[in-house]
């Protein structure tokens, strides 16, 4: 588990409040992972995260075009293996990026709705949303003292209360 995963596993946690995160899922019938997967409280949602945290900006491959290839390979990927593990929950794809750039970003709402004729949500956490989502994390990290197992919050913990 990477550092920006461990951010939102730990989102999903204790702003979510989320009581089952899986981190580097591993596919069994197709090759690669889903960085994040998180069961709401309910257990009615599923959350497939992606995190790509490249502070230079998100770039799979040359260019935009090849990343939104490379993205909508991940989101179908993922949807597959919610199809067949979660059938019954509603389950919603989420691409958590802090830098996007705005050409990239313009062809998000192309790629979501290509999916969308699944039926998927699909949910780009990405640059102002991600700072604000990462924000609120950091508030809870304030008012919480407990030992943690993850990383990425207890980082914020002690910077939060630092003197």
């Amino acid at each position: 588990m990477d550092i920006g995963e461990s951010l939102v596993g730990s989102y999903f946690k204790y702003v979510e409040n989320c009581k089952i995160v899986v981190y580097n899922c591993r596919l069994e019938e197709e090759q690669g992972e889903i960085d994040v997967i998180a069961l709401d409280q309910a257990g009615e949602k599923v959350y497939l995260c992606e995190v790509a945290t490249h502070l230079r900006g998100m770039l799979y491959g040359k260019g935009n075009n090849a990343t939104l290839a490379r993205l909508e390979h991940k989101i179908r990927r993922a949807l597959r293996f919610a199809a067949q593990n979660f059938p019954e929950r509603k389950c919603i794809f989420m691409l958590w990026s802090p830098v996007v750039s705005r050409g990239l970003a313009g062809g998000f709402t192309r790629l979501a709705s290509s999916v969308a004729d699944r039926g998927a949500e699909v949910q780009f956490i990405i640059n102002k949303e991600y700072t604000a989502r990462i924000r609120r994390l950091m508030e809870v990290a304030r008012q919480n003292i407990k030992i943690t197992d993850e990383p990425a919050f207890r980082l914020l913990q002690i910077l939060e209360h630092l003197r």
